[in-house]
């Protein structure tokens, strides 16, 4: 993180000047290295979907009550359609936890993912029915914990990025532009305006 934050200083100011209002509340990402912990990651990815954390937070506990406690691949693919609809998901995320746990036992090992380029990684998840960039992108960066990942279509990013270098309405080029100077960072940097956009 230390690495990262001296990056930030040398090649954007506004970044790190936001980064040292919000510092104490940035902590390294912890690892999750089994698939099960994997799953998770990934079906609390799909319950995020155009949800704020608190909502999203709450269903995803009230899934895991109907899960039986666990949210597993086994879990899922036993708990009806009805009773994932009851705990607050919508007919599309039901579905798509459900074909998530298909390919899972169809043998999509999420561990493997570590190993390949967050585009192989994306387009190995992308064929499952109902994942689609920007869950990709939030498991890269929170299940796999991928260093440099930015998603220039998270409205969290983009207003924060709206708000910190004045802009109005920007396109995603120009969004990814501004990032492309974070980079090998572009992960700490997005908790970074993510944390900004909380505190204000």
């Amino acid at each position: 993180m230390e690495e990262a934050f001296k990056h930030f200083k040398k090649v954007d100011p506004i970044l790190h000047r936001t980064l040292l209002r919000v510092k104490s509340k940035l902590t390294p990402p912890k690892l999750k290295r089994t698939n099960q912990a994997l799953f998770e990651s990934l079906a609390e990815s799909v319950v995020s979907q155009q949800l704020s954390v608190k909502a999203a937070d709450t269903i995803y506990g009230r899934l895991k009550e109907v899960c039986g406690g666990a949210v597993t691949p086994e879990n899922i693919l036993r708990t009806s359609l009805q009773k994932m609809r009851k705990a607050g998901l919508s007919g599309a995320k039901s579905k798509t936890l459900k074909e998530t746990a298909k390919a899972i036992q169809k043998g999509l090992v999420l561990t493997s993912l570590r190993t390949k380029s967050p585009e192989e990684a994306t387009e190995a998840l992308t064929k499952i029915w109902g994942i689609g960039p920007w869950t990709a992108e939030m498991f890269l960066m929170f299940g796999l914990s991928h260093p440099d990942i930015f998603s220039s279509g998270d409205l969290g990013l983009v207003r924060s990025m709206e708000d910190l270098y004045g802009l109005k309405k920007p396109t995603r080029a120009h969004l990814e532009k501004i990032a492309s100077v974070w980079s090998p960072h572009r992960t700490l940097a997005s908790r970074i305006l993510w944390r900004h956009r909380d505190t204000k």
